[in-house]
């Protein structure tokens, strides 16, 4: 999900990120109304951030193939808290990831939020509103919408990439490669955020019932299954592995092969001791956020509206 510095043509990037900005605005408008009508949402929406954060940065994965790829998460938050306020924390996590941590870049800012923070939320809203009206509103439908919108990021990142890169090579043959290098990896952490996206749902469900719209709060917290608490187990324990990332290996190497490889970040603040002791901050400050917010937000039932 992660489009790094130097793949895409500058005029490419200018105009996505001209499309990104009124829609990060707009985003942001709307997080003052919601907080305005309701202080409680800020607390609700620093979990968001500090999970999103964590989700989108942590490398999970697929031993068999030796590489590791992140899961996304904005389409089940954006269930939760709407469409409209999940992108500036996804444009806020982007940047910080992008300064911090040399994940993505400042000229990719705008296209990575697009696809994360616009597109995967879209297909999920959309498509669970399709399997509520066909009865399939359940932790089954739920869980293939939110699969769905991890998907979409990356089908939507593979168009990007292609159309980036039409001057040197045929569009549809760089389309083909990364979908190729992507579904042996992402097809099964999309099935994990599926897992997960219920599973957040159904303890919110069970907990906080009033943090949640109308069509996610029959969704109660059930035993988890075996074979889901050993597909969690499995992911989590084998993080510290050195596997190659899925987005190096893919974009950059699609890149890489007609003359255009990624470059570094504008701004890489994640070198040198006082990259370290910035990344330090930046990741006790977001724990912390995490805990306290999380702690809040599963306290017990609280006054926040729902969407």
């Amino acid at each position: 999900m992660h489009l790094a510095e130097g793949m895409l043509p500058l005029t490419h990037a200018m105009a996505w990120t001209a499309v990104a900005a009124p829609v990060a605005l707009w985003s942001i408008r709307g997080e003052q109304r919601a907080r305005q009508q309701a202080a409680s949402s800020t607390v609700i929406m620093g979990g968001v951030t500090s999970v999103l954060f964590a989700a989108t940065l942590l490398p999970l994965p697929v031993p068999v193939l030796g590489a590791t790829s992140h899961i996304c998460l904005t389409p089940v938050f954006a269930l939760i808290v709407g469409a409209r306020r999940i992108v500036w924390p996804t444009l806020f996590v982007l940047l910080l990831q992008a300064l911090f941590f040399a994940h993505g870049g400042l000229t990719t800012l705008g296209i990575n939020t697009l696809t994360l923070g616009v597109l995967g939320p879209l297909t999920t809203i959309g498509l669970w509103a399709i399997l509520q009206r066909i009865g399939a509103g359940n932790a089954i439908g739920l869980a293939i919408a939110c699969l769905a919108g991890d998907l979409s990021v990356y089908l939507a990142d593979a168009v990007v990439l292609a159309l980036a890169l039409s001057d040197a090579a045929a569009p549809m043959s760089t389309f083909t490669g990364v979908l190729l290098g992507f579904a042996p990896v992402q097809v099964p952490l999309a099935v994990l955020e599926a897992v997960a996206s219920v599973g957040i749902v159904r303890l919110l469900a069970t907990r906080r019932p009033d943090l949640l719209p109308e069509s996610l709060r029959s969704l109660r917290k059930v035993p988890i299954s075996g074979a889901s608490a050993l597909l969690m187990l499995l992911a989590v324990g084998l993080v510290g592995c050195d596997y190659e990332g899925i987005d190096g290996s893919v974009f950059g190497a699609a890149a890489e092969a007609v003359g255009r490889a990624p470059t570094d970040s504008l701004i890489d603040l994640s070198q040198g001791e006082l990259g370290l002791a910035m990344t330090i901050i930046v990741l006790f400050g977001l724990g912390f956020l995490a805990g306290r917010s999380w702690e809040q937000v599963l306290g017990g039932e609280g006054s926040a509206s729902p969407r």
